[in-house]
């Protein structure tokens, strides 16, 4: 069910896509019964319970990793009794015969729609089970649904949950609505008239000053700073980015690393393979001080997607000028950028406002957030990368998780100035981020830290170089051999780790990566879940211990420099 809630969207997306490719006018079947039959609960529809979009919306997933949702009390109250809901068809089946369907917040009308959020969609069936006579039309306009609402709580087994919904409406009856359509949802923003092709036409000009001042309204923080955009070439922007990427990942240990875990190619530069990455994904960037923002010159500025992109850049250099990143700073300062994972926890935050502070902007103007990049931007990215998928997913990950958490924190709608004492206070690891709930209850999470000398003494040598990989680049990891949902039960109670390198003559080298775990269980299935590999040696786990260590060489020489009793561990996670 899980991996069914999040692909969801994607399939919601796509459905409703038809729209555009089918006109069913139903005239006069519409107005009168429908499918021939009358029903008593038509006549009853003002008198039943009403919910709402803005209602639906109110349910939050809360958990990355279990994928617990928070519902409502209002909506958990009204589990199991008929209620009543004003939306628009989308079809599930077949647009021909909607005796199963989803209700939206909005129509669309084509695949351009921004689709709504997963708590905004409602599974519906029409009719009882057993009844299988005539089928039941598409509605175009807004629809009066009525049915039993079923919640899909973790002990709940019904047909909507077993697709993936949220919420489903069991024997419903569906007809025209005659008063007033519902508002648009918040997330379900379309343009006005739009038509195909119209996510790629200029935006109306608008002053810099304007712009950003309108950004600074929806964050609530004014510029102590003027920020200026600067437009710069092609090149200069690759040697910006390159910079920037030196400061935050720097080449000390990275390449080897995450070569011998199998997520780097050995034969690649670490900062020229994540340059590429980036310049696949961005055409604008913030300077360090948040007073300006490089814009490639290639690209249209009033391009609906160039402008959200700026969009987030203005919140980014807003962010900075309020809340200065720590990358310069002294470790009195602060426990922030202390670490690799510490340092991507910085990155999930800045990034997860931006994200939001894009989605705001995008559906107050009627931006679809999911338009097409400019030609330009898809010439670049045509280039092939030899990169493992894993490394994608390690790079991208600050850019997945940061929305999920200030979405928590301030809610669909929620002011983002309640974000503040976040940037105060930020979490210290990703894993805060998979899980808010630790984040905010400092019972729930038991973090176990690995000292950054735990390798010092291991072998003759001390390591050249350590850091932290983070439950982030754990699941990043296994993710070369595991689903991602898989990868994320098994990391779900991750305390602490930390990797170590040694260099040896000949180009040889050897990473030690210690774990830690809440539990001697989970430390067990993550020990079991460490894959073959021929030049790996798991190190034997005492009875009750939450720690577990494996030893990775680069090749059969490199392992001759452990020691009799590692080079004797077995190579596969086994106890």
């Amino acid at each position: 069910m899980k991996t069914i809630l999040v692909m969801l969207l994607l399939i919601a997306a796509i459905a409703i896509g038809a729209y555009h490719f089918l006109d069913l006018r139903l005239g006069a079947l519409l107005q009168g019964s429908i499918n021939g039959k009358s029903s008593d609960r038509e006549q009853s529809f003002d008198d039943l319970p009403q919910i709402s979009f803005p209602m639906l919306d109110e349910t939050r997933p809360r958990d990355l990793i279990d994928m617990d949702l928070e519902f409502p009390e209002s909506l958990k109250e009204l589990n199991g009794r008929r209620v009543s809901l004003v939306g628009f068809m989308a079809p599930f089946d077949d647009l021909k015969d909607m005796r199963r369907c989803m209700i939206v917040p909005s129509y669309v009308g084509c695949t351009f729609c921004s689709p709504p959020n997963l708590s905004q969609v409602v599974f519906v069936t029409q009719g009882s089970k057993d009844d299988t006579e005539g089928s039941y039309p598409f509605i175009e306009e807004a629809s009066r649904v009525s049915g039993t609402l079923r919640i899909s709580l973790e002990e709940s087994r019904h047909e909507g949950q077993q697709h993936g919904f949220l919420y489903s409406l069991e024997n419903a009856t569906i007809s025209p609505h005659k008063g007033e359509g519902p508002k648009r949802a918040p997330g379900h923003g379309t343009p006005d008239n739009h038509k195909k092709g119209k996510e790629s036409e200029p935006l109306p000009e608008i002053a810099w000053s304007e712009l950003v001042q309108e950004i600074s309204g929806i964050i609530g923080q004014e510029p102590r700073y003027p920020i200026r955009l600067e437009p710069v070439s092609p090149e200069r922007f690759e040697m910006i980015v390159r910079s920037d990427l030196e400061r935050d990942f720097p080449e000390a240990g990275h390449p080897q690393a995450f070569s011998l875990l199998g997520l780097f190619p050995e034969e690649s530069g670490w900062t020229d393979t994540l340059t590429q990455i980036q310049l696949k994904r961005r055409l604008a960037l913030t300077n360090e001080t948040g007073r300006e923002i490089y814009l490639l010159n290639t690209v249209p500025e009033n391009h609906p997607y160039i402008r959200l992109s700026i969009v987030g850049e203005i919140a980014e250099a807003l962010t900075r000028q309020q809340f200065p990143l720590k990358r310069r700073q002294s470790e009195s300062e602060g426990r922030a950028r202390e670490n690799d994972d510490a340092r991507r926890a910085d990155m999930a935050l800045r990034q997860g406002l931006n994200a939001i502070v894009i989605y705001r902007y995008a559906r107050s103007r009627g931006i679809s957030t999911s338009g097409r990049p400019p030609d330009e931007l898809l010439k670049k990215g045509q280039e092939q990368l030899n990169v493992p998928a894993g490394l994608y997913h390690w790079f991208d990950l600050p850019r997945e998780l940061g929305p999920f958490l200030v979405d928590f924190l301030v809610g669909s709608t929620g002011p983002l100035t309640g974000i503040e004492s976040t940037f105060k206070q930020q979490p210290s690891t990703t894993m805060e981020f998979f899980r808010p709930l630790w984040y905010q209850d400092a019972s729930l999470w038991m973090p176990d830290p690995v000292a950054k000398d735990f390798a010092d003494g291991f072998m003759e040598t001390s390591p050249a170089f350590t850091n932290v990989l983070g439950v982030g680049g754990l699941i990043s990891w296994l993710t070369q051999w595991y689903g991602v949902s898989e990868a994320r039960a098994l990391t779900g109670r991750w305390a602490g780790d930390r990797w170590a390198v040694w260099k040896f003559p000949g180009n040889d080298s050897v990473i030690l990566l210690e774990t830690r775990w809440h539990d001697e269980d989970s430390a067990r299935r993550f020990q079991e879940a460490i894959p073959y590999h021929p030049y790996q040696r798991v190190l034997r786990r005492e009875a009750g211990s939450k720690q577990v260590r494996f030893l990775r060489g680069s090749s059969q020489s490199a392992l001759s420099n452990l020691g009799p009793e590692e080079q004797a561990a077995p190579q596969q996670g086994t106890p």
